[in-house]
């Protein structure tokens, strides 16, 4: 991992490094998997699932990256690359998960 830091441009350390530092509220968290559940969410829980949607939130950003390369924009990510970010995660989680059936 410290080779990989050390290699790391200053824009991707930044954004590492806010990555690192992010986190959701896991009392909002709790709330919301509580409310689609319909009953109670343990601490546990709320810390799983605030984890893998940092990871999700992370994984959209990235893709909005990519997105915004692709259209040659630069400066911030504006919603639109948000959108086409997420429309292509749905598209390859449908398409990777068809992949396993047909075999």
């Amino acid at each position: 991992m410290k080779i990989l830091l050390e290699n790391f441009s200053d824009d991707q350390l930044q954004r590492y490094e806010g990555y690192r530092r992010s986190a959701l509220n896991r009392t909002n968290v709790k709330r919301l998997v509580s409310q689609v559940l319909n009953q109670q969410c343990s601490q546990t829980m709320a810390f799983v699932v605030a984890g893998f949607s940092k990871v999700y939130v992370g994984e959209i950003i990235e893709k909005a990256r990519e997105v915004m390369e692709e259209w040659n924009h630069t400066g911030a990510i504006r919603p639109e690359h948000l959108r086409e970010a997420h429309r292509r995660y749905k598209t390859n989680r449908v398409t990777s998960s068809t992949l396993g059936r047909k075999l």
